[in-house]
């Protein structure tokens, strides 16, 4: 069975005439011919360059260079004093997480999040309000047993969230957003608003939202260069907007789950029609309408 990702390409190509092939039995390894073959697999997609994929997943990368162009939150970046590795020594500053610990809190106040660099799925995500607190999270984020290891960590400054938006972008044009709402959730031990119990993905279609959303991330393209990604965009309790960090890769099962799959189905329509810039094989007139 193909996850909702290519199962919702797999329509919108259905609708608009457009060929493809599936080249494994779950339909998650699609190549769509246009005027060039466009691989599709799993979540990933063929629009960023492996650069520009690298700054996504990499937050302390997207903090450097993101930061400068719009508002986010304070970052800093730690090296496991402990690698081991004797190639990353350079890249050491402090020779112990009790070190990395007083050096957070002469930078930041509490509490303060502390998180793995290239985390997903809100993993290894912990909100710090002691300094034993932030010292034991960075024990776990440096755990080397773990499946979780990283080798650098993040303090990052705590932003109190009203809202919390996923907004997904192609070719610099919002596609798709919806709120993350956690109004209702029960929290266990992840802070990622989706994955908490009883949480809900709201389709945001308020045209205004999507201009002010639209206006906040023009900046964005001037730093980089971005095809497609979501972006985590809170409201802070000012009422302003603050960038979170980037996803090369997103999913859509929650998504899907609260909204259904025709809001999806639609976004991959308006990437398709995008990507055909020349195509031999049917006039435009040709092709259905988009669905309502």
């Amino acid at each position: 069975m193909p996850i909702v990702n290519t199962e919702c390409l797999q329509q919108a190509c259905k609708r608009l005439n457009i060929p493809y092939t599936c080249h494994d039995k779950n339909e998650n390894f699609i190549c769509v011919h246009l005027a060039k073959p466009y691989f599709f697999v799993n979540c990933s997609t063929p629009f960023n360059n492996d650069g520009i994929g690298k700054i996504c997943k990499d937050k302390e990368f997207s903090y450097r260079l993101l930061s400068k162009a719009t508002r986010m939150p304070k970052t800093r970046a730690f090296f496991d004093p402990h690698h081991g590795n004797e190639d990353y020594k350079r890249y050491i500053e402090q020779r112990s997480c009790a070190e990395i610990t007083q050096d957070i809190l002469r930078d930041f106040k509490l509490p303060v999040i502390i998180k793995m660099n290239a985390g997903a799925r809100g993993i290894n995500v912990f909100l710090c309000r002691t300094p034993n607190q932030i010292l034991e999270a960075l024990e776990e984020i440096y755990r080397k047993d773990s499946s979780s290891y990283d080798y650098i960590a993040l303090a990052q400054e705590y932003v109190q969230i009203k809202k919390e938006y996923r907004v997904i972008i192609f070719e610099k044009e919002v596609l798709l957003i919806y709120e993350k709402d956690f109004s209702q959730a029960i929290f266990v031990d992840n802070l990622s608003p989706l994955h908490q119990e009883n949480s809900k993905a709201i389709h945001i279609t308020d045209q205004k939202l999507v201009a002010r959303v639209a206006e906040f991330i023009q900046p964005l393209f001037s730093a980089l260069d971005l095809q497609f990604a979501g972006l985590d965009i809170i409201i802070d309790e000012k009422g302003d907007f603050v960038l979170l960090e980037l996803n090369n890769r997103p999913g859509f099962t929650y998504f899907v789950r609260d909204n259904g799959t025709k809001p999806l189905i639609q976004m991959y329509e308006k990437i398709l029609r995008k990507l055909i810039t020349f195509s031999p094989r049917k006039k435009a007139s040709d092709e259905p309408e988009a669905l309502d």
